[in-house]
């Protein structure tokens, strides 16, 4: 099955829904890349040269997003390269979340 994806249109997504939660959507696809690789607050500061406040100010943001943002930030990021992993990851959520 081949999914035909705006790419452009989902960055645009990405873009509208890092900025109603006052973020940075660059800072924010890359905390959220780093947080899917398992990587802590502390670590990912480190990795990406960042304040451990900031990362800890966007996770905090991530972890009170609607379910619908939440899930829609994550298929982006799947869909714009994240690699099958995220995709796959992403999916499972929203069966878990459309089961409850």
């Amino acid at each position: 099955m081949a999914l035909n994806v705006d790419e452009d249109r989902a960055k645009e997504r990405f873009e509208e829904i890092a900025l109603k939660h006052h973020l940075d959507p660059e800072i924010l696809q890359r905390i959220m890349l780093e947080r899917n690789k398992g990587y802590n607050n502390a670590e990912i500061a480190e990795r990406l040269d960042l304040n451990k406040n900031t990362v800890g100010k966007y996770v905090s943001a991530l972890n009170t997003m609607s379910d619908e943002d939440l899930k829609t930030l994550l298929l982006i990021i799947a869909l714009i390269g994240a690699g099958a992993f995220l995709l796959a990851f992403a999916a499972t959520m929203m069966k878990t979340s459309e089961g409850n």
